[in-house]
């Protein structure tokens, strides 16, 4: 088996449009490097990006080429990170401590959300075979619901279920055109998958397998794309990017809430102690903060272009986001949302998660 070796580290640069070679300097890596707290990065146009969070500098990069990744996450054992590769169809897994690609696991066309089970021993994968296109900016047509329905039918999209012992998908979903996030609920077993073309939130029995539940959000706005539950696990919240708002809905996915946002809500996440919840905003180019409680906005960042998720750090005291369009990652205060750090040079950027685990868009809880 082929291993794509680790090249440590470098500092990216930006010629005119083209994000081109990563310059020879490199960073001395010290013997304890592997226990700091990391964020890792999908990085589209290069592979996974390494954070060291005690120093806030990318320390790392492990190349997966011509793979397109984009959902990401850190096996429970901190030996492995795994990204869902859109160019390449499949789920890489890398060796964390010396950034060797050990196996790809083939999935299907366009895969993109990833998460993993509560006890760490299984994760999920949605791809979308049959979606074309960027997601329309504004509500569809009868004519373009129609479309999508018949292309649906023809070739679902799917969520695959891969062990973590063996590296093998061993369930797979039927799901909408469009999957997107993915959660989990409280008890560990149910799946949620949000159906951005659907506009609908399907729900899995883990045991049977079998679909349990499809919540219609059509009432509520349009185009879902995040799904998070909160700490307690009382509430699920549900991002929808065209009509600008987050739906609520109680443990048993009954609507409480419509509470608006800016423009292009995507990635969302509680903070750790659940009393606020962020929103990526990504057309609005914000980053909002809301009281979990009244569901009122209290704060806004100003972050760059395609900022689709970000994560707290696992002490809870600062947020990282991941800004695709441009080209970085931003780093803000917990408390105060103050800027602290811009991370640049980072070719698109879409995912982004820690170990230790932490809040996020894509990972906690």
């Amino acid at each position: 088996m082929r291993k794509e070796e680790v090249v440590v580290p470098g500092v990216w640069r930006r010629c005119g449009a083209v994000i081109a070679l990563f310059t020879t300097i490199t960073w001395f890596v010290t013997a304890n490097q592997g226990e700091a707290a990391t964020a890792y990065v999908s990085v589209e146009s290069v592979g996974v990006v390494a954070i060291n969070l005690d120093k806030m500098a990318i320390t790392r990069r492990f190349v997966l080429r011509k793979s397109g990744p984009r959902g990401i996450g850190v096996t429970r054992d901190g030996r492995y990170v795994v990204t869902a590769d859109k160019e390449s169809q499949d789920v890489a897994v890398i060796d964390r401590k010396n950034g060797h690609l050990v196996r790809r696991i083939p999935i299907g066309p366009k895969p993109e959300f990833l998460k993993f089970s509560l006890d760490g021993r299984h994760f999920f994968v949605a791809h979308e075979p049959a979606s074309e296109g960027p997601p329309p900016k504004g509500p569809q047509t009868e004519a373009e619901k129609k479309a999508q329905e018949e292309a649906a039918e023809i070739t679902p999209a799917q969520i695959v279920e891969i062990d973590v012992a063996s590296w093998q998908v061993v369930r797979t979903f039927s799901a909408s055109l469009d999957t997107e996030g993915i959660e989990l609920s409280a008890d560990g077993k149910k799946l949620l998958c949000a159906n951005e073309s659907e506009d609908s939130l399907r729900v899995y029995d883990l045991e049977t397998g079998g679909e349990v539940r499809r919540v219609d959000l059509r009432p509520y706005g349009s185009r879902p794309r995040g799904v998070k539950r909160s700490p307690d696990g009382s509430e699920y919240l549900v991002s929808l990017e065209s009509s600008g708002n987050v739906v609520v809905l109680d443990k048993e996915l009954n609507f409480l809430a419509s509470v608006p946002t800016a423009a292009g809500p995507y990635g969302i996440s509680f903070d750790p102690e659940g009393k606020h919840f962020l929103v990526a905003a990504s057309r609005a180019e914000k980053l909002q903060v809301f009281d979990a409680r009244s569901r009122k906005l209290v704060k806004e960042m100003k972050v760059g272009k395609r900022c689709w998720h970000f994560t707290f750090t696992p002490d809870g005291e600062r947020i990282l986001a991941a800004c695709g369009r441009s080209n970085e990652v931003l780093v803000f205060d917990a408390e105060s949302y103050r800027l602290l750090k811009v991370l640049g040079g980072i070719p698109l950027p879409w995912g982004i998660a820690t170990y230790p685990r932490a809040y996020g868009s894509l990972d906690l809880p």
